[in-house]
């Protein structure tokens, strides 16, 4: 997708579409509705940075890495300190929790920033992790992939410790 199909798909989720367009520019976020366009994967920071590599690496660097290893879009809420993986709608039927790692569908909402937001700042820690190629969503095997492997590497650091 191209940045204004992106743009356009996203903001199409919401009842009043130019309202979301206007608060990307006023605000940089806009709260989007899930589960009729997309459906998102909450997934906790320490669990990705588990998958991918230490946090001191960066956020760059996780960045890249979930890039690469989802090839979808991905938000990042450094606040929150959750990232979210879009993924198709209807995807929470079949997902199953692990690790701390929810699909939110219908019913629920998310902050999703402005496409040109893709830096962590004290004034929008909701940012883009990752825009992806075509298509518009991580693949949901991927996104599973990620937290299996973010799970087993915190049982073994945990169990290292004991």
């Amino acid at each position: 997708m191209t940045r204004r199909t992106m743009a356009d798909w996203l903001a199409g989720s919401h009842a009043r579409p130019e309202q979301v367009r206007t608060e990307w520019r006023e605000r940089g976020v806009a709260v989007l509705p899930i589960g009729s366009t997309f459906d998102a994967v909450r997934l906790p920071e320490q669990l990705v940075h588990a998958a991918v590599g230490d946090r001191a690496l960066g956020r760059a660097y996780t960045d890249f890495a979930l890039e690469v290893h989802l090839d979808g879009p991905v938000i990042h809420d450094g606040h929150g300190r959750n990232y979210y993986a879009l993924v198709p709608a209807g995807t929470v039927s079949a997902w199953r929790p692990a690790a701390g790692a929810e699909c939110l569908g219908l019913g629920t909402h998310l902050g999703v920033p402005a496409l040109d937001v893709h830096e962590y700042g004290p004034t929008h820690p909701v940012y883009w992790a990752a825009v992806g190629p075509q298509p518009a969503y991580c693949d949901p095997a991927s996104v599973a992939l990620l937290v299996r492997i973010g799970a087993a590497r915190l049982a073994e650091a945990a169990e290292a410790v004991q």
